[in-house]
């Protein structure tokens, strides 16, 4: 019965840690760099590019903070409105509820990015990061 285990071990590959390789290579892929980028809007470096938004007229990348406050700068909100970021390079004016800011309905959507372009320091990351 042990020569028929001993069969089926080596016919499917069952011989544990001691069938592989002990030499393991790592391979290290090369990641394009990434410039030093700064914030048109507050001349500041950007270390996060991830979180980075396009610029509506230049199309360079901006500070999330500095689109929100441009954004809320240019809009006249009520009592109970607040500008959030809806997804896709869009925010909208929401008006909250009750005091716990879990129930809002928008009443307006701001588009901060153009819908739909493709901007060359955004495919830089994502190439960066494998996407």
């Amino acid at each position: 019965m042990s020569d028929n285990n001993r069969d089926q071990r080596k016919r499917f590959n069952r011989g544990g840690r001691k069938d592989r390789p002990d030499s393991r290579e790592e391979v290290k892929l090369k990641l394009p760099e990434l410039p030093a980028v700064s914030c048109p809007l507050c001349q500041r470096q950007i270390f996060d590019v991830s979180s980075a938004l396009a610029d509506p007229n230049s199309g360079e990348p901006v500070h999330f903070d500095c689109a929100l406050t441009k954004l809320a700068e240019m809009e006249r909100l009520g009592p109970n409105e607040h500008i959030a970021y809806v997804g896709r390079g869009s925010f909208a004016v929401v008006e909250y509820r009750d005091r716990s800011q879990t129930l809002f309905t928008i009443k307006r959507k701001l588009q901060f990015e153009k819908e739909g372009a493709k901007y060359d320091w955004r495919l830089t990351m994502q190439k960066r990061m494998g996407i």
